[in-house]
């Protein structure tokens, strides 16, 4: 359709960036946490008991006992979050502070925080550029004579390669703690993520399947550990249950640190895990209908689900080939269009992780802040994009579908569909998008420009 403008004939725009109707309708995208009456009657009653904190909390403990079944494993211990999860695991595992742990060069950063706190040094292994989790054979060239342990994290609710990393760590004495905050009900090989080392760490945030708003989870087959990681947890106290006028001993056996799960947050995990296998099957159907979708578009790469494993897709990262649609620039600036125009068009397209972890300041000698464009450069140009070229690409060239507030695994097939139609529309568009001035992505520490 041509419309008359001034006397001049111009063409209808066909991209939602250039005024068209957005593709994927406003008000379809279904918000998470997705909380419903049995949500608040659980929050109710905690309420109304009068019982919101303590170490031996009914809502903690039940929470405890019911993520432990279903894992089938023999402790679990609620705590305030992924992090403290974590670093319970590094302590409960026997690790010493000096000692280094091989940490995947992509994750969220208390992946590596949650070591580091206890003295630990993390050691940072590329990935495998189709799974995004750790590559196992560049971790086996990373350990060193003070490496004790080795932490997968099961990154976007994919399973690592739990038997190539198992085979690994014997063969050289490691511990191999799971990060499984992203991985709630992901399967290896008909087993659950968790249960595949020698401690794992859950998260209970509110952007994970399984939510409390803050919250994790510690799980073991270790009687010992799980007593070592509830003291730490717990200001260095055993503190058993107490009988009727029986009085806290204050007794603290070590250092220690706060980290108990309050009733309320224990309450909620409790009544979403009574619905997450029912998430878990609407996210893998979206994730479904929008890889085969996907599939069919030049210049999209879906992620990868190895045959012997299930994703629960807590992110849906795509990446980009740019070759496909030629394009010349850097990767990241393809990402940045393609981003903005997805958007338009009602995509919940989103950035997550924009370096490696060992680019950022918090682990190198020189802090370079706030985020610049320089700052970045001189992060990824120097060694940090040398020795993970894997890491810095995919974080490059991929964008993350669904957001913390809107994520894939709480949309229905027919957004899936949607986004689809979306992705279709501008790919097929492809010259109007590169014609555009690029615009960087807008953060919180400054912009990212070209």
């Amino acid at each position: 359709m041509i419309r008359e403008q001034r006397g001049t004939a111009e063409p209808r725009p066909r991209l939602a960036l250039d005024g068209a109707p957005p593709r994927v309708p406003p008000g379809l995208h279904r918000a998470w946490p997705s909380l419903d009456a049995a949500d608040r009657k659980a929050v109710v009653e905690v309420l109304e008991s009068g019982v919101l904190a303590g170490s031996n909390g009914p809502q903690a403990v039940a929470l405890e006992r019911e993520w432990a079944d279903r894992l089938g494993v023999r402790r679990c211990l609620a705590l305030a979050s992924g992090t403290a999860a974590l670093h319970c695991a590094a302590v409960a595992t026997g690790l010493e502070p000096g000692d280094e742990v091989i940490v995947p060069a992509v994750s969220f950063v208390a992946s590596a925080f949650a070591f580091a706190h206890h003295g630990l040094v993390p050691v940072f292994c590329d990935i495998d550029p189709r799974t995004f989790n750790l590559d196992t054979g560049e971790a086996e060239r990373m350990i060193g004579e003070r490496t004790r342990a080795i932490a997968p994290v099961h990154l976007h609710g994919l399973p690592c390669d739990m038997d190539e990393i198992g085979s690994l760590a014997r063969r050289h004495g490691l511990v191999v703690i799971e990060d499984a905050a992203q991985a709630h009900g992901a399967l290896y090989r008909g087993r659950e993520a968790g249960t595949l080392g020698d401690a794992a760490a859950f998260s209970l945030n509110a952007s994970k399947n399984l939510c409390a708003g803050e919250g994790g989870l510690f799980v073991t087959n270790d009687d010992d550990a799980w007593e070592t990681a509830r003291r730490l947890s717990n200001l260095g106290e055993v503190s058993p249950p107490r009988k009727p006028d029986q009085y806290r001993s204050y007794w603290a056996q070590g250092l220690g640190w706060h980290y108990r799960l309050p009733e309320l947050s224990a309450a909620v995990a409790r009544s979403q895990l009574r619905k997450l296998d029912e998430v878990l099957e609407r996210g893998q159907q979206a994730a479904n209908a929008l890889t085969e979708g996907l599939s069919r578009i030049r210049g999209i790469i879906p992620p990868f689900t190895p045959p012997d494993r299930t994703h629960v897709f807590h992110k849906y990262r795509i990446r980009i080939d740019a070759k496909a649609v030629g394009f010349a620039g850097p990767d990241w600036e393809l990402r940045d269009r393609l981003h903005w125009a997805l958007r338009a068009e009602g995509v919940d397209a989103v950035v997550w992780q924009l370096c490696p972890l060992p680019a950022l300041p918090a682990f190198r000698r020189s802090r370079l802040q706030p985020w610049t464009p320089r700052a970045r450069g001189a992060a990824l140009d120097g060694w940090h994009g040398e020795r993970y070229p894997n890491a810095a690409q995919v974080l490059d060239d991929s964008l993350v579908l669904g957001s913390e507030r809107y994520p894939l695994f709480n949309q229905d097939t027919e957004l899936a569909e949607r986004y689809v139609d979306a992705c279709e529309h501008v790919f097929a568009h492809i010259d109007e998008v590169l014609e555009r001035p690029h615009v960087g992505l807008e953060l919180s520490e400054g912009p990212i420009e070209a």
